[in-house]
């Protein structure tokens, strides 16, 4: 099957818009620290920036090789595929969580009479049509969203920074040392720990050299985004009324006025949101589709993205059915759940080849 690869700027540009997405609707690191917030997000960035490492380093031992690939080869064929079994159970929690938060937000915040279901299945036939396409059309298509995002974010950002009125994050380290590492974990988990997702498109990059520069500017935009942020909802809303939003950086750009044309600007940032957010839901189901069809030796993908697509919502309308679950998943099981596909499974992978390649090497001394 031909693949049509996309360029290391575009890639980078997909990465922001996948790590971004709706990593600023819950904020829930920082109603756990607060002030300290600044230290967990920053931590989990370096945890990320060295797993970005690590996978580049997978990836050039074996050139064009896909991830699913690289797996199987590394472990065998049964062993392998249990390994991408793993991977697909942990992409099917992602793409539930991203389905049922737009739900919860749009159900909440804008349309409280509209059926969760009727939402994730409109949202889902958008994003499987959109992974069908191909990862050079969902590049294409994040090169022409992430414009008007930074615009939209830049000016909406101005006028909340008028109404802050103290630094939010001072003063500094009022919490543990075990709280703040577990923060670390919950920002880790939601939105930095997905990168690892897309290993499995790494083969369709271009020039793979500039992996790593691309990879890191996406984490390092996603943290400043996520630190500006939730420095604005904080400085914004108050402590209390942080705690107690349900969204508080939407909270936070509802209390800014523009005179008459609030409403329309609040549409904009919404779209926008929405928009990344299917970004995230896109990319796990083409990652899903492709490492499915490694397992089962299918060489025409296609026929696989509805059937895809269906078990996405069939999960979804069966998990989280109420916020409280949805919030307690975010807290107490991703941050957990996240540590074996994004790093346990790929230091593993990362040993064997380096042993590997250290027998490998000696050997060549001892023959030459």
């Amino acid at each position: 099957m031909n693949v049509e690869k996309i360029t290391p700027f575009q890639f980078g540009c997909m990465c922001f818009a996948f790590m971004s997405g709706f990593s600023t609707l819950y904020l829930l690191e920082a109603k756990l620290i607060m002030h300290d917030v600044w230290i967990a997000i920053i931590a989990a960035t370096i945890a990320t920036l060295f797993l970005v490492q690590l996978l580049v380093y997978i990836q050039r031992q074996f050139a064009d090789m896909n991830l699913s690939d690289i797996i199987i080869t590394v472990f065998g064929n049964w062993v392998g595929k249990l390994v991408l079994c793993l991977y697909l159970l942990g992409m099917t929690g992602l793409g539930v969580l991203s389905l049922r938060s737009i739900s919860l937000f749009y159900t909440t915040a804008i349309l409280p009479n509209t059926s969760p279901g009727l939402i994730m299945a409109i949202v889902l036939l958008v994003t499987t049509y959109a992974a069908y396409l191909g990862l050079s059309s969902i590049s294409r298509a994040a090169l022409v969203i992430l414009p008007f995002f930074a615009v939209a974010m830049l000016v909406i950002s101005v006028f909340i920074f008028d109404d802050v009125e103290s630094n939010p994050f001072m003063p500094q380290f009022q919490n543990a040392l075990p709280l703040i590492v577990y923060s670390s974990m919950i920002s880790f988990g939601f939105p930095f720990g997905k990168t690892s997702v897309f290993a499995f498109v790494f083969s369709e990059i271009t020039n793979q050299k500039k992996l790593v520069k691309s990879c890191t500017t996406a984490a390092i935009f996603s943290c400043v985004y996520l630190l500006m942020s939730t420095y604005l909802a904080i400085g914004c809303l108050g402590e209390y009324m942080f705690k107690t939003a349900a969204f508080p950086f939407f909270s936070s750009i509802q209390l800014v006025k523009f005179g008459e044309n609030i409403e329309r600007i609040e549409i904009m940032i919404i779209g926008i949101w929405t928009i990344l957010t299917l970004f995230e839901i896109i990319i796990v189901q083409y990652c899903f589709v492709k490492i499915v069809g490694r397992i089962f030796g299918a060489k025409n993908l296609s026929s696989l993205y509805l059937p895809v697509g269906a078990i996405f919502f069939a999960v979804s309308m069966k998990s989280f059915d109420n916020p409280a679950k949805l919030v307690a998943y975010d807290v107490k099981i991703l941050p957990f759940s996240i540590i074996l596909p994004s790093i346990i499974l790929p230091l593993i992978l990362g040993c064997i080849l380096w042993v590997k390649k250290s027998r490998k090497n000696q050997m060549d001394i001892q023959n030459s």
